[in-house]
């Protein structure tokens, strides 16, 4: 093994992102130099001294395992995901509302001259410190169920489609608590995507600049990467984990920003607004303890929304005799959700949103008998329950089409009776339709909004994960302290796994030694950069009544 010489292009070096904050170097110590890297990206003051400490712990671990300290460094922060809204919407075509956690990886990497990654971990929990040594090759076999599955999927899939052969030693700090719903699987892709293509050159290469020309289309690719579908006939698919997820949650981690939510739609991926967050408030993470893990029945169970999405969509062409967009649809052969409603809407622009999610249902239950669908096509003997399609559409629907709009509108606007009442029914929908849902993270959304919550909601693959609760800056230790106290003397069992913190929307994935802005362009395609909405500006107007409220919101086109 051979990492870059010391004498590599002028940058960051271990000793540097090893050394301790009190190190003076000519009054500014190298720590600073880094400290200042983190704060002009955006991570919040109170938090820079922490994720200071984890990239020293990063560099350190390498130098520990025989790299020389003046070698050239490289270093990333790639955050977790927060779902304020869009419930398993993503895959169909839906909308979600996203922020970057606070919480997530300190990357540190260093150049070798062969074809291997080796990868030196730090998890908290149970997980602890260990390390992988993985060849880059098309052919290489993840070990299913074993925490380099992630790395591995990513390593041979980039392998296939670009062609890489540069190795990397890498080392993982992490402050995401396991099994939390906040993306840590995803957020693994997303490490892996920005030190390979940076060490390979990826972003150079004429493949990747024909198809991949968007930040977007780069985000729906790291989705694929996980879920192993293609992205077009040229980057074809390969294994992925397991799961047949999509893009929402590499979305949040690589494109959010400090201070704001974004939404986007999705199959493909789009950008449909940017909203300032309020600045009274801040959000507390009631993380359950409950485990969340896609391994096993959880996997399972997760998968079975996603069929079910993707048979509601095949029950209304049944029933229709329709092809939704005339054939024009994300993966052909195979319409989603987002696409039927698209195509009814268009059949006729006066029609209503609540007549079109009427005869949208009406036509999916025509055929959900019991009988014809399952999760497993080539399965006969495995059958839906009657009224399960039907079900799934109508909470996509509500989710995707108003919930979260109204979710984002009310946050930018402060409006804090519109955030509890559409953040409550997005949590009882969850409950009682989607029903992926543990008792701990079905108690703690209504217990939080008891005590005084503006808004609160589970998030998370489900069977297990988070809540967030909105409540105003002032006083959020102490409610945080509070919820907690309260959620393990109800469920002493979490007890020692449950974490309770108080946070705002954090920035997504940038590279800290990059320019001093602290944002690097290498995580994403060039392009220009682009003004942020503040909202999105309707159209023309839509309206559903839900459980008799009156909404309105913008539609996607």
């Amino acid at each position: 093994m051979a990492g870059a010489s010391p004498s590599a292009a002028a940058g960051l070096t271990l000793r540097m992102l090893a050394a301790s904050p009190s190190a003076v170097d000519g009054g500014a110590s190298p720590a600073d130099v880094v400290a200042a890297r983190l704060r002009a990206a955006g991570i919040a003051e109170e938090a820079i001294a922490e994720k200071r400490a984890m990239f020293g712990r990063a560099a350190q671990r390498l130098i520990d395992e025989g790299l020389a300290p003046e070698v050239h460094a490289k270093a990333f922060w790639v955050p977790g995901r927060i779902e304020i809204a869009g419930k398993h919407t993503d895959y169909a075509g839906g909308r979600s509302l996203l922020a970057a956690t606070s919480r997530g990886f300190a990357v540190v990497s260093v150049d070798r001259d062969d074809d291997i990654c080796r990868i030196f971990t730090a998890f908290g929990g149970s997980l602890g410190r260990s390390s992988a040594s993985l060849r880059i090759h098309k052919d290489l076999e993840p070990q299913q169920g074993h925490w380099s599955a992630y790395p591995a999927t990513a390593i041979r899939r980039l392998a296939r489609n670009f062609d890489i052969h540069s190795g990397v030693d890498v080392a993982v700090e992490c402050d995401l608590p396991e099994s939390s719903g906040m993306s840590t699987s995803s957020a693994v892709i997303c490490y892996m995507w920005v030190i390979l293509a940076e060490r390979n050159g990826v972003q150079a290469t004429d493949k990747f600049r024909e198809h991949l020309k968007t930040p977007e289309e780069l985000y729906s690719y790291l989705g694929f990467i996980e879920n192993g579908q293609n992205c077009g006939s040229v980057l074809v698919g390969d294994k992925g984990v397991g799961t047949f997820g999509g893009s929402e949650d590499h979305t949040a981690i690589m494109s959010c920003d400090p201070n704001t939510i974004k939404m986007f739609s999705y199959c493909p991926t789009k950008h449909e607004g940017t909203f300032n967050f309020p600045e009274d408030s801040v959000f507390v993470i009631a993380v359950s303890g409950a485990i969340a893990e896609k391994t096993g029945n959880a996997m399972a169970d997760y998968n079975n929304a996603a069929f079910l999405a993707r048979d509601a969509a095949a029950a209304w062409c049944k029933s229709t005799g329709k092809t939704p967009l005339d054939g024009e649809t994300f993966v052909q052969g195979r319409p989603n959700l987002a696409e039927v409603v698209r195509h009814s809407r268009a059949e006729s622009e006066e029609k209503s949103e609540e007549k079109l999610r009427s005869e949208i249902s009406e036509a999916i239950a025509r055929v959900d008998d019991g009988k014809t669908f399952g999760p497993n096509p080539d399965d006969p003997s495995v059958r839906y329950a009657k009224g399960s399609l039907k079900e799934r559409f109508e909470q996509f629907f509500d989710e995707s089409e108003i919930m979260v709009p109204k979710i984002a509108k009310a946050l930018a606007d402060s409006d804090y009776d519109g955030l509890g009442k559409w953040s409550d029914e997005s949590h009882r929908q969850t409950v009682e339709c989607l029903r992926n849902i543990v008792p701990e993270t079905a108690w703690l959304p209504q217990e939080a909004r008891r005590r005084g919550a503006l808004g609160a909601s589970a998030f998370g693959a489900g069977f297990g994960g988070s809540c967030w609760a909105l409540v105003r800056k002032r006083g959020a230790e102490a409610f945080a302290d509070d919820l907690g106290e309260a959620y393990r003397k109800k469920f002493p069992r979490c007890a020692d796994r449950s974490t309770f913190f108080v946070m705002a929307p954090g920035p997504g994935a940038f590279s800290v030694h990059g320019a001093a802005d602290g944002r690097a362009a290498e995580s994403t395609p060039s392009h220009p950069p682009r003004s942020p909405e503040t909202v999105c500006a309707p159209e023309r107007a839509h309206s559903h009544t839900l459980r008799d409220e009156r909404v309105s919101w913008a539609p996607r086109r």
